[in-house]
């Protein structure tokens, strides 16, 4: 259980550190690109390990780090990738950040469909922000805009998103187990029957 807490208390604190990442470049969004890499890289390196930390810890919905195994390796790669070769990658800095959230965006919507399935109630605002992510991943990796500025700012936004949306998503597993800790050592699901 004490690991459970410690893992989830790691997730929401690197989570908030990406949306304060995502609000400074909408604030500043004329901050070097090459500034932008080494900040994105070691935020995925860390945010990496803290996914795969997670997957690996013993949840019970295993709701907050239902994929985060895979995206935890990815993470560390690619943030790797983008600290060894800032200069190389800042042109793909859109695109990679573009797929990376178009497909969390498609994860987090499977997350909504199970968190409405274990009976949370507020599952919708899982799939509202899944939706508005996978877009902005969209948008990243179309890449419409004609300013770096712009774009920059787009990413803010994306990552200031993702990050409140994990802690959403964190924070409602963590209500869970400690409701199911007051209860006799039984699982309650509460079902939603459509008549």
């Amino acid at each position: 259980m004490k690991f459970i807490k410690r893992a989830k208390a790691a997730y929401i604190a690197i989570c908030a550190v990406i949306a304060v990442i995502g609000l400074v470049l909408i604030i500043f969004p004329e901050i070097s690109m090459l500034a932008i890499c080494y900040i994105l890289g070691i935020a995925a390196i860390v945010f990496g390990i803290v996914k795969i930390t997670g997957y690996f810890s013993s949840d019970p919905y295993g709701l907050a780090f239902q994929f985060d195994l895979a995206f935890g390796i990815i993470a560390i790669v690619l943030g790797a990738v983008v600290v060894i070769h800032p200069g190389k990658i800042i042109a793909l800095v859109p695109i990679i950040m573009g797929i990376y959230f178009m497909t969390d965006g498609i994860m987090k919507i499977q997350t909504a469909v199970d968190a409405k399935r274990f009976g949370i109630r507020r599952w919708w605002l899982i799939l509202i922000s899944a939706i508005a992510i996978g877009i902005m991943g969209v948008l990243l990796l179309v890449n419409p805009f004609e300013g770096a500025v712009t774009l920059t700012v787009l990413l803010g936004i994306t990552l200031l998103a993702d990050g409140i949306a994990n802690i959403c998503i964190a924070a409602y597993t963590v209500k869970a187990i400690k409701k199911e800790a007051k209860t006799d050592n039984k699982i309650y699901i509460e079902i939603d029957r459509e008549d």
